[in-house]
């Protein structure tokens, strides 16, 4: 089981390994959202982080961040609940499906939250207090390099959205933002490569991701190339003006992913 877990909080987290080990990333804590929106808000609202962003409103206001938690913890709460049972499980039943045909694969990545790590417990090792450094997101992908009122934009999502948990040809979108306070440290880098090998691929089935980011990120490009992804097209002026975050139209890459290194 390459899920680990808290004994002492109950809650599944990855692990990051050297040179970034105190870093790990988990779900969103329903006892935490203040708190979690506040630093969400701090970090959204930051120049070295927004303009890079297409999604998130700006100016990213407490409020936003309340209801974004809010809606992950609705969205991955079945699969949370799911995956609480088999890691309480006797281990020789730990990753068996019901009927015992082997691991259930999810439709969902659970683990969202980049936490710096400040104290563990020094008898199990495990967590104690952490602080909220980044976000990441997994999901079926958004196909960017489509024009989102386009027909052939509608026909490719539904297809995509359609096919069952587990499928093989689910192409899968990744998402992250980090802490300024992070950033140069390859944080980000070993946070992709962990979360692919450690609950995408052996609880999603995941074959097929991409990538996609503003031209000028140069953090992103980097994130991605060392995780072995290929640039699959550019599309210039394709996202549109933001005045609110003070740019014009602008270009984005798209990349897929070639494997594990």
């Amino acid at each position: 089981m390459v899920v680990h877990y808290n004994p002492l909080t109950k809650e599944p987290y990855l692990q990051l390994p050297e040179p970034c080990a105190n870093i790990i990333i988990t779900p969103h804590r329903g006892h935490q959202i203040e708190e979690t929106s506040a630093i969400i808000t701090e970090i959204l609202n930051d120049s070295r982080v927004y303009p890079w962003l297409q999604g998130p409103p700006y100016p990213f206001l407490p409020e936003h961040g309340v209801d974004w938690v809010k809606m992950k913890i609705a969205t991955n709460k079945d699969v949370l609940s799911a995956l609480q049972k088999e890691l309480e499980a006797p281990e020789s039943q730990q990753g068996d499906s019901p009927n015992s045909q082997g691991p259930e694969f999810f439709d969902k990545c659970p683990f969202v939250c980049i936490r710096e790590v400040t104290e563990r417990d020094p008898v199990t090792g495990a967590p104690l207090q952490d602080i909220l450094v980044g976000d990441f997101s997994l999901a079926r992908y958004a196909f960017y390099e489509l024009r989102p009122n386009s027909w052939e934009f509608a026909l490719v999502q539904k297809h995509n959205n359609d096919l069952p948990a587990g499928h093989k040809d689910i192409i899968w979108g990744i998402g992250y933002y980090l802490s300024p306070t992070q950033h140069g440290r390859g944080l980000m880098s070993l946070a992709v490569r962990t979360v692919i090998q450690d609950w995408a691929i052996p609880r999603m089935n995941l074959h097929l991701l991409r990538g996609s980011f503003f031209i000028g990120n140069i953090g992103s490009l980097r994130v991605l190339e060392k995780n072995n992804f290929e640039e699959a097209g550019i599309f210039k002026d394709w996202a549109p003006a933001s005045p609110s975050r003070g740019r014009g139209k602008m270009s984005i890459a798209v990349m897929e992913w070639k494997g594990l290194l």
